[in-house]
């Protein structure tokens, strides 16, 4: 399994906003079409003001196939539209288990 960590830099105070606009409109969207949410994260310490994805993927090659197939729904792109307006920057990140990971 590999892991696509992302991360999204909000404007400040605007993160609970955020949350609600995406659990109302973009979660599911997003959840169809990725298949495997492992985690949604908001940062307490460190750099405030942002949001945690995790989502898990059995390959990269099928990572590549779900994105391409959720940039092609225009509920997406209409929920982009709205939320786009809160983003400041975003990070993504592939990450890969080391050899003892529990999740592999």
């Amino acid at each position: 399994m590999i892991i696509e960590q992302r991360t999204y830099s909000l404007k400040p105070g605007k993160v609970r906003e955020f949350l609600s606009l995406y659990e109302a409109e973009g979660l599911g969207i997003q959840a169809e079409a990725l298949g495997n949410l492992l985690g949604y994260f908001t940062t307490e310490t460190g750099e405030l003001n942002r949001v945690v994805q995790l989502w898990g993927f059995d390959s990269f090659e099928e990572r590549v196939h779900r994105r391409a197939t959720l940039s092609g729904k225009e509920s997406w792109r209409a929920f982009l539209a709205k939320a786009g307006s809160f983003v400041i920057a975003q990070k993504s990140e592939i990450l890969l288990p080391a050899p003892f990971s529990p999740i592999r």
